[in-house]
């Protein structure tokens, strides 16, 4: 009875083992075929603080704009679908933002200026001049 046992669960391990090298084997191929499915981000773990902060300090190649070493946030704070976002997107989106921001800032600063004009009595009555007699009173 135990070796009937015995063989069962050597024959699920056998089966996770190999269904387990079956997804690595698959995800292996995806990323050789596709090259969109390489996330231009790496988390890397130490054994000793010592080697991440002289990792994290340190200057990986000679171009400082290739490899970026930064200390990890916590995993919860990872938006994790963005991580797959190419650099030359962030980039453009990074743009975008910028101009949008300025050009709303500008925008906005001519009617917030005449408001402000209007902000004490003596500039309404200047403006408008049809207010005087109810100002006045």
């Amino acid at each position: 009875m135990q070796l009937l046992l015995a063989k069962s669960v050597d024959m699920g391990i056998d089966f996770l083992v190999l269904d387990n090298f079956k997804q690595e084997a698959e995800e292996r191929q995806n990323v050789i075929n596709n090259p969109e499915a390489v996330i231009p981000a790496a988390f890397v773990s130490f054994k000793t603080r010592w080697g991440a902060a002289v990792c994290a300090q340190t200057q990986q190649t000679s171009n400082p704009t290739i490899w970026i070493t930064e200390w990890a946030p916590e995993p919860r704070d990872v938006f994790w679908e963005n991580l797959a976002i190419p650099y030359f997107d962030l980039r453009m989106r990074k743009l975008v933002m910028t101009v949008s921001l300025f050009l709303l800032t500008f925008c906005f600063m001519i009617p917030i200026a005449f408001v402000q004009s209007l902000a004490n009595i003596e500039s309404i009555m200047k403006v408008f001049p049809f207010l005087k007699p109810i100002i006045q009173k």
